[in-house]
């Protein structure tokens, strides 16, 4: 009896820690895609206007390029994430008076941190 009573509680003590852990990482889990919004929008590089190309389309937002030479359409500029909805890939996509109002975290697919600016302004599509 002894025996059978031992392995009993190893068992049961087994399965509560490994329920317990399971439940401490479910709780304390960060999202690899997250939005951290500021309190004070500041201008984007002190720009009137921007261009950006969309590359990447999200639920309710879009990761787009900068355009850095608007006469040759070539956009290999900064990263930033436009809220927003209906966007489509390779669409252009101009900002008057941008606004950096937060950061957005992302994982690239081969596993780079990546932090770009969330863009707020008067969008022309």
């Amino acid at each position: 009896m002894n025996m059978k009573s031992f392995f009993l509680g190893l068992f049961t003590g087994a399965a509560l820690a490994f329920v317990g852990l399971l439940f401490i990482g479910l709780v304390y889990s960060e999202d690899e895609n997250s939005i951290e919004y500021q309190t004070n929008p500041v201008s984007y590089e002190n720009k009137a206007e921007a261009s950006f190309k969309v590359f990447q389309v999200l639920e309710d937002a879009a990761l787009a390029r900068e355009s850095k030479s608007k006469e040759h359409g070539w956009y290999y500029g900064n990263i930033v994430l436009i809220p927003g909805e209906n966007y489509y890939t390779d669409q252009v996509i101009t900002i008057k008076k941008p606004q950096i109002v937060g950061t957005y975290n992302y994982v690239t697919q081969d596993g780079l941190p990546i932090t770009a600016p969330v863009l707020n302004g008067e969008i022309s599509k």
